[in-house]
């Protein structure tokens, strides 16, 4: 009799374990979705800065030719003799 108590009690200590194991799985499961959910996050950021970095670079040629257009207009304007 007492070797069934014994098992009993070892039954409920594993169940106990079982359920312990199972809410810190369900944790971890939940840590990874928000770790993933974060890296997409992240990714799609990186993305944009991709598309968007040519844009800058691309302002900054147009704005650097019309500033060399707005002096060689000036220059072309001193070269005009009936200015």
């Amino acid at each position: 009799m007492y070797e069934l108590e014994h098992i009993e009690k070892e039954i409920v200590a594993l169940k106990g374990q079982r359920t312990s194991l199972c809410a810190a799985l369900k944790g971890q499961n939940q840590l990874n979705h928000d770790v993933q959910a974060k890296v997409q996050e992240v990714e799609e950021d990186i993305a944009a800065l991709e598309i968007t970095a040519p844009l800058d670079v691309m302002i900054e040629d147009l704005e650097s030719s019309e500033a060399n257009l707005e002096d060689l207009k000036e220059d072309l304007k001193s070269l005009n003799p009936f200015s």
